[in-house]
């Protein structure tokens, strides 16, 4: 018996759910959103996990973790996890593909492509 498209995304999300809970040191605020960028000059990845700042505002977030290549095996299978997401898993109207990215410091273009991905299911009631 094969996995159903229902099944498939309960184990892409259950795995990403036992990533960010085992990876994360306790008592991290539960992590809301994953920003996972490529550099199309090198090919290398970075991720990075955020998380809402307690003041209101939805936009507000601050990073919990950030990872870039040479990636320890936490940052690594977090990528797996969410390239498995972006694959099997997209939910267009919550997550988002970035053509371009722009370092907000410099105001400057940064050579990478990237993919924002709405983590608050993880902490959701199911």
């Amino acid at each position: 018996m094969g996995l159903t498209t229902s099944n498939a995304d309960d184990q892409v999300t259950s795995r990403l759910r036992a990533l960010i809970a085992a990876g994360l040191p306790e008592g991290t605020r539960p992590v809301h959103t994953a920003l996972l960028l490529l550099s199309v000059t090198t090919g290398q990845e970075e991720v990075r996990l955020y998380s809402r700042i307690p003041d209101g505002d939805s936009c507000h977030e601050t990073t919990v973790f950030l990872s870039e290549a040479p990636h320890g095996a936490f940052a690594l299978d977090l990528l797996a996890a969410l390239h498995a997401h972006r694959l099997h898993n997209w939910r267009p109207l919550r997550d988002g593909y970035m053509p371009g990215v722009i370092n907000l410091r410099s105001g400057r273009a940064t050579g990478q492509v990237g993919w924002a991905i709405d983590l608050r299911h993880l902490i959701e009631e199911d």
